[in-house]
C-alpha cells in the first residue's frame, strides 16, 4: 500500500508540471491574451464635405424652409465665443439629417430658392477621441467635429460651427468695427451614407443699382435736339435724361449651406441573423 503510494506521488512529481503546460487555455483565457497583446482599432469615419451658396430670390429671402425638408430639425441659437450668457435671437442655425438618395434631390431643388454655386471640399477623416477642425476660408466659417461612441453602441458626431459676423464696438464714445465670433453646436446620432445640413447661415450685403429707362436716359439735354438747338432757353434746362434715371439700394441676401455626409463601415447597421 505504502508504496503504491508512492509510485502514485512520484509519477504526479514527475510528469505533472509537463502534462498541466499542454493543457490549452480555454477560449475565453485565450481571447483575453490576444486582446491584451493587440489594441483595438479606433471608431473612425470619413466626411464628404459641400458647402452651397444659395443667392436668395425675393420668393425665398426669409431663407430656405428646412423644417419641411429634414428629418431631425431642430434649430440653435448662435452664442458668442467664450461668452455663454450672450444670446442673440436674429442669429441661429437649422440642423437636420437627409439619406442619400434625397440628398441628391435636395440639391438639385435648391436652385428655385435663387442662384445657387457649390463649393466641394476635400474629405475628411475622423477618428473617435480626437477632435477635427474643418475651415471654409471662402465663407469665413469654421467647423468642430468630435466622434463618440456612445454606451448604447452607436457613433455620434458633436458637429460646432463657428462664424464670424461683423459687430460695432463703443470706444471712447465713437463706433469701431469689429468681428464677433458666433458658435451654435449639436449632437447627431450617425447611420453610414447620412447627411448632416448645417442651414440658415445668412449674409446680407448692400449693392447699389442703376436704373436707367431705355433711350430717354441717353437724352444729354433739350438744347442738343437738333431741332430745338438754337433755342437758347431750351439749353438751359437740366439735364432730361437724369429724369429717367435714379439710383437704387437693395440688400442681397445669401444663405449659406454645409453639407457633411459619413462614408463608413463602422457605423453600417448589422444584419439580422438568419437563424432566428
Amino acid at each position: 500500500m505504502y508504496i503504491r503510494t508512492i509510485l502514485i506521488f512520484s509519477f504526479i512529481l514527475a510528469f505533472g508540471p509537463r502534462a498541466w503546460a499542454q493543457v490549452p487555455p480555454v477560449a475565453g483565457q485565450a481571447a483575453a491574451s490576444k486582446a491584451a497583446g493587440q489594441a483595438a482599432k479606433p471608431d473612425e469615419i470619413t466626411l464628404e464635405l459641400n458647402v452651397v451658396q444659395i443667392i436668395l430670390n425675393d420668393e425665398h429671402r426669409g431663407g430656405v424652409d428646412w423644417g419641411a425638408i429634414v428629418s431631425d430639425f431642430h434649430t440653435v441659437p448662435l452664442k458668442k465665443e467664450n461668452d455663454p450668457v450672450w444670446n442673440d435671437q436674429k442669429h441661429r442655425l437649422s440642423f437636420g439629417t437627409v439619406s442619400e438618395d434625397d440628398y441628391t434631390v435636395l440639391l438639385d431643388a435648391l436652385d428655385m430658392a435663387g442662384e445657387m454655386s457649390q463649393f466641394p471640399h476635400d474629405p475628411v477623416k475622423v477618428i473617435a477621441g480626437t477632435p477635427v477642425s474643418i475651415s471654409f476660408p471662402k465663407q469665413d466659417i469654421h467647423v468642430e467635429i468630435a466622434l463618440t461612441r456612445l454606451k448604447s453602441g452607436d457613433l455620434s458626431l458633436r458637429v460646432e460651427p463657428k462664424i464670424a459676423v461683423v459687430a460695432t464696438e463703443i470706444w471712447n464714445g465713437e463706433k469701431i468695427p469689429a468681428s464677433v465670433t458666433l458658435v451654435a453646436g449639436t449632437d447627431t446620432a450617425i447611420t453610414n451614407d447620412m447627411t448632416i445640413i448645417i442651414g440658415g447661415l445668412m449674409k446680407e450685403e448692400e449693392i447699389s443699382r442703376k436704373h436707367k429707362f431705355p433711350l430717354l436716359g441717353q437724352i444729354p439735354s433739350l438744347g442738343d435736339l437738333p431741332m430745338l438747338g438754337n433755342f437758347p432757353m431750351l439749353g438751359k434746362i437740366p439735364i432730361v435724361g437724369l429724369v429717367f434715371r435714379h439710383n437704387g439700394r437693395l440688400m442681397k441676401k445669401t444663405e449659406i449651406v454645409i453639407f457633411l455626409t459619413v462614408r463608413a463601415k463602422a457605423v453600417e447597421v448589422p444584419e439580422e441573423d438568419s437563424s432566428t
